[in-house]
């Protein structure tokens, strides 16, 4: 994934283990391994909950749940898929898939499981994507949920302002102007910025700046996945224009020393009048601080959510999340592929939801009505015609490593730090950036 808003949350720098039972001794119960993610507050009590009905309904089965932190996530599926040596389900983030179906790790889904699943047409597009490389249509994983990006505003800021947030988030032009407007307003006694984003120490760097190359018409890769063009035109007009707002005081220059829990938590106690963020931000803001949320906050009675403002090629949003799969060294397929059609399924999906703040990722639990009936969770539905995600390659993830040191070691030409701010300082930066992936690229080939 990159469910890297997620990694800030919840980062424990724990492996946690706990095994699930229904009835019956442990000892006579069939067992499954499951990996998975932190990506609630309290992953095991919520895995323990999320599998009761299902092991209701299989007394004899016992379920293991490891529970791994995003920063060592990697490094342990990576051994285990060399190993071959894992459990029998795993979660992957979905910019994980192609890398590690490329080790042969991965048992496939065969056609009949996915019509039983409902195929690709069931899920989100743009994460069904994530379960199979690019040029390989052998589906590896089966989409569990869904982390989409979208604007967050202060309501009362733009009344204040005079500004329509209709207005303002339709292209590039009107939204810069709005900001122009916005920033320095003073609300509850408190100047505002009118943008926050994160700069060079935050682990979203690429999300952040994706749908802004995309809706200039720009990529990360070549159209047949060969070599970077980071340092398109196309490229090079949305990082300018995404870092000019920076460079003109309408986000403050601390904000670039700070990573997106910080950026949130600067959106809650009213430093921003906007920020980019995920759907996990309701549920924050939805929740009494007395249990970690901000509902009794100024921002959670007035924001709203609207779509990023329209590139000359579109208003594409960053999707991604998590698929499961089932690994090829599992002496248990038959009752692994049924929990995992169990734990993708609708009603799963639903429950799973509702304690991530995730979206589901299949379309049917998407649209359910509960979750549909607060507003702000359907204007995060209503981006999944805009969802995009980046190209499932194999070599993804030592790719988007290159970007992020480059990109962000970009903020300190925004910020001064190293030379003047121009456009050709980005430039020289952004060639320097597509060199190294290239060579990343040549030796995953």
């Amino acid at each position: 994934m990159t469910t890297s808003g997620i990694k800030a949350r919840f980062l424990t720098g724990l492996l946690l283990a706990g095994s699930i039972t229904a009835t019956g001794s442990a000892a006579r119960a069939a067992e499954l391994n499951i990996w998975v993610m932190s990506t609630t507050a309290q992953q095991q009590q919520d895995m323990k909950e999320l599998l009761r009905p299902y092991l209701a309904s299989n007394p004899s089965l016992r379920v293991n749940v490891t529970v791994l932190n995003w920063e060592s996530a990697w490094s342990k599926i990576t051994a285990a898929a060399a190993s071959g040596q894992g459990p029998d389900i795993l979660e992957l983030g979905t910019t994980w898939v192609a890398a590690i179906s490329s080790m042969n790790a991965l048992e496939p889904v065969s056609q009949q499981q996915q019509t039983q699943m409902g195929s690709a047409k069931a899920f989100i597009p743009a994460v069904w994507g994530t379960t199979h490389r690019f040029d390989d249509s052998t589906v590896y994983a089966i989409p569990w949920y869904a982390d989409a990006r979208a604007a967050f505003y202060r309501t009362d800021v733009f009344k204040k302002a005079g500004v329509n947030p209709k207005e303002a988030f339709t292209n590039w032009t009107s939204f810069k102007q709005a900001m122009q407007k916005i920033n320095g307003q003073v609300v509850d006694g408190k100047k505002m910025y009118a943008l926050g984003y994160p700069g060079k120490n935050d682990w979203n760097v690429l999300h952040n700046l994706a749908p802004w190359v995309w809706n200039a018409g720009g990529d990360f890769l070549s159209a047949d996945k060969t070599h970077s063009v980071i340092n398109s035109p196309e490229a090079l007009q949305a990082i300018t224009y995404y870092t000019s707002f920076a460079a003109e005081g309408l986000v403050p220059s601390s904000a670039l020393e700070k990573d997106s829990t910080q950026i949130e938590a600067g959106f809650f106690n009213g430093n921003y009048a906007v920020i980019f963020s995920g759907s996990w931000i309701l549920k924050q803001l939805t929740m009494p601080k007395a249990k970690g949320g901000q509902m009794e906050s100024l921002a959670a009675h007035n924001f709203g959510i609207e779509s990023y403002p329209a590139g000359l090629k579109g208003n594409q949003t960053f999707f991604s999340g998590s698929d499961l799969a089932i690994m090829k060294s599992s002496k248990n397929k038959d009752q692994a592929w049924k929990l995992l059609t169990y734990l993708t399924s609708r009603d799963a999906e639903v429950t799973y939801s509702k304690m991530s703040a995730m979206l589901p990722a299949r379309l049917d639990a998407l649209n359910d009505p509960v979750l549909m009936a607060d507003p702000h969770y359907a204007d995060f539905v209503a981006q999944v015609k805009n969802g995009r995600h980046y190209p499932s390659i194999p070599g993804w993830g030592p790719l988007e490593s290159v970007y992020l040191k480059n990109i962000g070691n970009m903020f300190d030409i925004v910020a001064g730090v190293k030379g003047k701010y121009s456009t050709q300082a980005i430039k020289q930066a952004l060639d320097t950036t597509a060199a190294e992936a290239n060579d990343v690229l040549d030796e995953s080939r």
